[in-house]
């Protein structure tokens, strides 16, 4: 690492969704540029607690999480293990 390159280090999860996200990043598929990347793979429980000490400058972190950390970090436009047809579930007793 040189004077002009900064690392940033990335917390993820060893989970497929998350391997694929950070694949090109983890393999050096693409350029970076002055920025270097090392890549921490834990649990979210584990990614969640070391939010809340500011560990990481990147990581991922549960929803609920989330919501207690919103004053120091930024949500990422990209990424993400919910959306349509995927993520939490909410299940009912009947149809709602």
């Amino acid at each position: 690492m040189t004077a002009d390159t900064q690392l940033i280090r990335v917390g993820h999860s060893p989970d497929p969704d998350d391997a694929f996200m950070f694949y090109a990043l983890a393999c050096a598929k693409i350029e970076t540029g002055e920025f270097r990347f090392e890549h921490q793979l834990v649990d979210i429980e584990t990614l969640n607690r070391r939010a809340f000490d500011a560990e990481l400058e990147l990581t991922a972190v549960s929803l609920h999480a989330y919501g207690h950390l919103a004053e120091l970090y930024a949500l990422c436009a990209c990424g993400a293990s919910m959306g349509d047809g995927y993520g939490p579930i909410v299940v009912a007793p009947q149809p709602a």
